[in-house]
This record gives structure tokens, C-alpha cells and sequence, in this order.
């Protein structure tokens, strides 16, 4: 029997059925109202819904993986675990279609869960909600569902649960997390944000690659922003998603302050505090998070502050320019053919990028014309800049663009470039060499504040975004260049330099005497 809505909105999915479930059989952890039912809000009932959703025809699920992105507070871990309970007793893969078009639920057999943790000294938070509603109140409030549960004697040390008719839901540190072969049906990695260090990652990794062999099994991320340059599990994950790369497999619910950061002004501060809540705004104490955002011995930056609080990743006073002025400075705009530009060109062969940017010689607006970067994974291993399909590249930019000039970075492409001027114009081709750090550091100053003080605008693609964000403070001297978070990282920064450079190639040819007004070239007659 195919799937049939019932309201408008409604789609095929499990979620309806697991949160009555929840809201039925679990409670509020640890904490002010631990014991007390849960009434969930309209949010995470969202949120359940959808990562519960499966194909209106063979009711398989459509996500193997649900990222839950909010800000401290919002009660991730609380949500996780919920969910985390209902994984192990509640009705969580498709049985069928009831007579009224409905999917139905079952609960998963032999189900074994895990809660990746961050420290061998401690369960994580999602595991400690769920060692409690099965141990301290399910025993006695639910004993027909959790009285056969051992395990959770004491909810606080517990690290493991065993099920009455076969199971387990166990809290894994880097140590212990791969060593059951791949038989989990669940797996959540609660904050994914400090998965910063390489047995961390790597347990992620493990886990992730070994989901597979049981029914339907999928993994719940749990995270609040990030601390730009770390390279955590989850700015991988974020990057991944805002470069359209994620798979379709992946719901990713993240939600973060929109507008300009600063905590100065307190009423624009409370309105993306109320924003980036939601609807647990109406019940947290926003005075209370002001005030923490502002006090240095809880927040030492306010880069930190929106982190925790904004849900931003926002760039530290390292960074070369601040990520939100980049995101702020974004315009939809269509450069279309004909239209009067500068080009910039940044090239490499193999491990860096290489990336030819456009400046609209009228006002300035950024846009990549092509972004050519080393594939992720083993796509990569042999990868090399095709440099054939970049040369064409630039002529056509050429054919289709009046180009006042083009700077270009020689390194590597010296030849290919002497070829360009020669069939193209030595005047508007234009070796510019980007270790020259006088020329460099002004070129970067002139981009940066123009930026800063909303003179230019891009179009917002995410690689340049990206590199954007991965850039950081060289200081050479009295020169202010830039620079990846580290000499090893694999992070780019090579559309900052494109931008540099088509910049700098407008203002240079403005300098000489272009203008988007042609002379008046009509000849007068007098009889």
C-alpha cells in the first residue's frame, strides 16, 4: 500500500510514531527538571521527523547520518539521548503500512548502540541521559520496558547498558570504539566540535566506515560551532555541506546568528540570541547569556562568545580578516558578457589550488571565473592542475569580457603566461610576481579594507568563502601578508591571492586612465 499525506506538510517518515513514543516512555535528564515528562517543542519534533523519514514506497530510511548544529544550551545531548532510548526500545524501522496509508514502526533486534565520548575519564553527556531515564526513573516509572535493564545501577558511572532481550548501549572513548567489528545500529558523536585530535577523528572515522552491516543503521552528529583552523570532525562536516559536498544521505539541521557580531550592542545581540535559540529562547535566560558572552573569564574573545552562544564559527584576532565581514560583503549579482573586468590569476600544479578571479572594473565585485583544487580522498593521490583546460579557461574569459588586465603569478606558469601576452596583449597580460611582500601587503591591504569598510562586494561561492576563512597573519617585517593556520595544512587560501591580484589589477588600471565612459569618437560636420 503506497504511502498517503494526511495534512498539509506531512511527509513519509517514522518520526511522528518515535516521538509519541519518546514523549510517552522517556523524561527530562540530569539537571533542574530531571524526572519530568518531556512536551517536545516544534523544533526538535522537526528534526525527528525528518531524520526519521524513509521512501514512500520501500519505507527504507532516506539519511544513514543527522547533524543537529545549535548553540550551548539548547539541550542537544538531552534531544540525543532521547533518541538514543527510543533506538533501543522504541518503534524505529519500518514494518509496513497500516490501513490508513501509515507507516509502522518496529523495534530494532539485538540493537547495539554507541555514545562516542571525547575522554577515557568521562560518558559524554547523550549517555548519561540515557543511563538515567533506563536506570534511575525508567526502573520504576516504566518497569515493563526498563526493568529488565542492567547495567545502570548508578546512572553516573555507568558505561554500559545491557538490554533484557539481547542488546547494548555502550559509551565508547578512541580506545574502545572499533573494536566490535561494525554490528552498531546507532551511533551518535555528541560535539563533534572538539573531535580535534587524531585518535578522536579517527574513532569518527572508524565508526562511520564500519555502519553498514545491520539494519538500516545511522549515525546522529551533535555539535555547536566550531573554532575556525582546527580542522575539528565537525568544520570538516560544515565546510563539506556549504560546498554542496555532503551526500544526500546527510540531513544537516544547522542553525547559526545571521548579521554582523558585535556584542556592543546588546539588543542586536539579544536578537540573534532569540534567533539562534529558537523556540527555547522563551524559556532560557537571555540576560543571563548576554552577560556571559561579555565576561572574559567565561568568554575570552568574542570570537568565542559567538561560537558557544551565536552558533558562528567566527575567526579568531588571527585571522586575516574576519569570516562574517566576508560572509557580510556577499551580493547575488551576474556579470554578464561584455561586461568590463580585471583578472587575477593564482596557480599551482599540484597540492595548491590555482584560481583566476574577476573584478568588475565599474564597481569592483568579486567573482571566481574558474576554481581548479586537488579532489579529497583518493581522487586526489595523483591529481595534478590541468593546465590545458586553465589556459582555455583565461582566453575565453578574454572572448567573453572586456579585460582592462590581468595579473598573474608566474610561479610555475611562467612560459604559459609569456605564451598569454603574447597572443593577448602584453599590455593587458601582466606577470606580477606575489613574493615581491611590499607590492603584496598593499595589494592585500587595499582588498581587505575595502572589504571591511563595505566597499566591494562578492558573489559568495563557497570555495572563496572557504579560503577566506582559512586564512591567517603573516607578519614580514612591517608587512602584513598572509598565510594557512600551519605550513602542513591542507586548508587553502589561494582565492584570497586571485582576489589580491584582480584587484589590485583594477585599481592599477584605473590608475592609468580607464574609463567606463568611452570618448566620443563622433565626428562634427559644418557646412
Amino acid at each position: 500500500m503506497p504511502w498517503k499525506p494526511l495534512f498539509d506538510g506531512h511527509i513519509p517518515s517514522l518520526g511522528y510514531e518515535v516521538a509519541d513514543w519518546i514523549t510517552e516512555h522517556c523524561c527530562h535528564g540530569p539537571g533542574d527538571i530531571a524526572g519530568e515528562p518531556i512536551e517536545l517543542d516544534r523544533e526538535w519534533l522537526r528534526f525527528l521527523v525528518e531524520s526519521y523519514r524513509i521512501d514512500p514506497v520501500t519505507g527504507r530510511r532516506l539519511y544513514d547520518e543527522a547533524v543537529l548544529s545549535r548553540p550551548k544550551g539548547r539541550a542537544k545531548s538531552e534531544l540525543a539521548g532521547w533518541i538514543g532510548v527510543a533506538e533501543a526500545l522504541g518503534p524505529v524501522r519500518f514494518d509496513g503500512w497500516n490501513a490508513d496509508g501509515q507507516p509502522v514502526g518496529r523495534p530494532v533486534r539485538t540493537p547495539l548502540l554507541k555514545c562516542l565520548a571525547t575522554e577515557e575519564s568521562q560518558a559524554g553527556n547523550t549517555f548519561e541521559n540515557i543511563a538515567y531515564i533506563c536506570g534511575e526513573w525508567g526502573k520504576d516509572t516504566h518497569p515493563e520496558i526498563y526493568g529488565g535493564i542492567s547495567g545502570a545501577r548508578i546512572y553516573q558511572s555507568a558505561t554500559a547498558l545491557y538490554l533484557p532481550h539481547g542488546g547494548e548501549i555502550r559509551a565508547c572513548t578512541s580506545g574502545s570504539a572499533s573494536k566490535d567489528g561494525g554490528k552498531e545500529t546507532w551511533v551518535c558523536a555528541d560535539e563533534t566540535h572538539l573531535y580535534v585530535l587524531r585518535e578522536l577523528k579517527s574513532m569518527y572515522g572508524t565508526v562511520s566506515r564500519n555502519l553498514g552491516k545491520r539494519d538500516q543503521p545511522w549515525l546522529m552528529q551533535t555539535s555547536t560551532a566550531y573554532r575556525p583552523g582546527e580542522q575539528s570532525v565537525f568544520e570538516d562536516t560544515l565546510t563539506a555541506w556549504r560546498k554542496g559536498e555532503l551526500s544526500s544521505s546527510v540531513l544537516m539541521d544547522h542553525r547559526e546568528a545571521k548579521g554582523r557580531i558585535d556584542l556592543d550592542d546588546e539588543d542586536h545581540t539579544k536578537a540573534q540570541l532569540r534567533q539562534v535559540y529558537g523556540e527555547a529562547a522563551g524559556w532560557l535566560d537571555l540576560d543571563r547569556i548576554y552577560r556571559n558572552m561579555r565576561d572574559p573569564r567565561i568568554c575570552k574573545d568574542e570570537a568565542e562568545a559567538a561560537r558557544y552562544y551565536l552558533n558562528r564559527p567566527l575567526s579568531t584576532k588571527d585571522a586575516w580578516i574576519p569570516l562574517d565581514v566576508v560572509e557580510r560583503q556577499v551580493r547575488a549579482e551576474v556579470v554578464e558578457p561584455g561586461t568590463s573586468i580585471a583578472l587575477g590569476f593564482d596557480g599551482s600544479l599540484r597540492d595548491d589550488a590555482t584560481v583566476l578571479v574577476g573584478a568588475v572594473m565599474e564597481t569592483g565585485f568579486l567573482f571566481p571565473v574558474g576554481i581548479w583544487a586537488k579532489p579529497s580522498g583518493a581522487e586526489g593521490a595523483w591529481w595534478e592542475v590541468p593546465r590545458s583546460d586553465v589556459l582555455a579557461a583565461v582566453r575565453e574569459a578574454f572572448a567573453r569580457y572586456k579585460v582592462s588586465r590581468l595579473y598573474a603569478d608566474p610561479h610555475e606558469w611562467r612560459s604559459d603566461i609569456d605564451a598569454l601576452a603574447e597572443q593577448l596583449g602584453a599590455e593587458r597580460v601582466i606577470s606580477w610576481e606575489t613574493r615581491r611582500d611590499v607590492q603584496m601587503a598593499a595589494a592585500l591591504d587595499r582588498l581587505r579594507t575595502d572589504l571591511m569598510t563595505g566597499v566591494v562586494w562578492h558573489s559568495g561561492d563557497p570555495v572563496v568563502v572557504e579560503h577566506f576563512g582559512n586564512a591567517y597573519v603573516r607578519r614580514k617585517g612591517g608587512h602584513r601578508l598572509v598565510r594557512k593556520e600551519h605550513a602542513d595544512s591542507s586548508r587553502k587560501i589561494d582565492s584570497v591571492i586571485g582576489a589580491a591580484l584582480a584587484y589590485e589589477a583594477r585599481a592599477d588600471a584605473i590608475a592609468a586612465g580607464w574609463n567606463a565612459s568611452p570618448p566620443d569618437t563622433t565626428v562634427l560636420v559644418f557646412r
